[in-house]
């Protein structure tokens, strides 16, 4: 009893002496609204990024690199959106300092904070991914009718020759090779027609005229000699 008492005339003699601000509660509950709302905005920027990378990374193509060997595991890790990774790992670090300016962050740790709220975005992501939120905005893109994050989208159609990795449309099939024509306007060296050599094994069986083809190997005279084929159905 005697050690409360002291401690309220210490929290007294401060509160007399100006050293502590009395606040009054409406500071405190539009505080909490900030903070809340803050939080909603960074995890709904998160998980619309994550739901992005997901949906880059099919719809480009770029996960068949996975199925590539070595060198396709390579190339898909120098191809991987680095940069939405930081953007979503930033955004993570926020919404768990924000989190802490609640009295309960101080008693969970940072660690189950952080993989809770990486566990809760991805699942919000993989639905996101069911719906065609993604397509629209890329369908929009590819006709130029969207302005703000128009570069992200359309670059999920881009090859990257740089890379050795390439994407078109099938034209014509001869033997165990074909021809593929890629033009999305810009420019670049990988606009134009390429003779694709298929590699060794290789099933033709699923290939026909008019499939769009990810196609990764070594561009040599207009030629590219693939050590890996994905033919991608449905459009993409």
């Amino acid at each position: 009893m005697q050690k409360e008492s002291d401690i309220k005339n210490k929290v007294l003699y401060k509160i007399r002496s100006g050293s502590v601000h009395i606040r009054p509660k409406a500071y405190f509950v539009v505080q909490i609204i900030l903070i809340t709302l803050l939080s909603f905005v960074a995890l709904a920027l998160a998980v619309f990024v994550m739901s992005f990378a997901i949906f880059s990374l099919h719809e480009s193509g770029e996960q068949s690199l996975l199925g590539f060997g070595q060198r396709g595991v390579l190339t898909f890790f120098a191809l991987f959106p680095w940069i939405t990774l930081i953007i979503d790992v930033f955004l993570f670090i926020l919404i768990d300092w924000l989190s802490r300016l609640f009295r309960f962050g101080y008693r969970i740790s940072i660690l189950r904070v952080f993989i809770g709220v990486i566990i809760t975005a991805l699942i919000i992501s993989i639905l996101i991914n069911l719906t065609p939120l993604h397509q629209t905005l890329l369908n929009k893109a590819d006709r130029g009718e969207l302005s703000f994050l128009g570069e992200w989208y359309e670059a999920i159609h881009d090859s990257h020759a740089k890379q050795g990795v390439f994407r078109g449309t099938i034209m014509s099939i001869q033997g165990n090779t074909f021809i593929i024509s890629h033009d999305d306007n810009d420019r670049d060296a990988d606009d134009g027609t390429w003779n694709v050599a298929t590699p060794s094994g290789f099933n033709m069986a699923n290939v026909h005229v008019g499939d769009k083809a990810y196609i990764a190997g070594d561009a040599i005279q207009g030629t590219i000699q693939a050590y890996g084929v994905q033919i991608l159905n449905g459009g993409k």
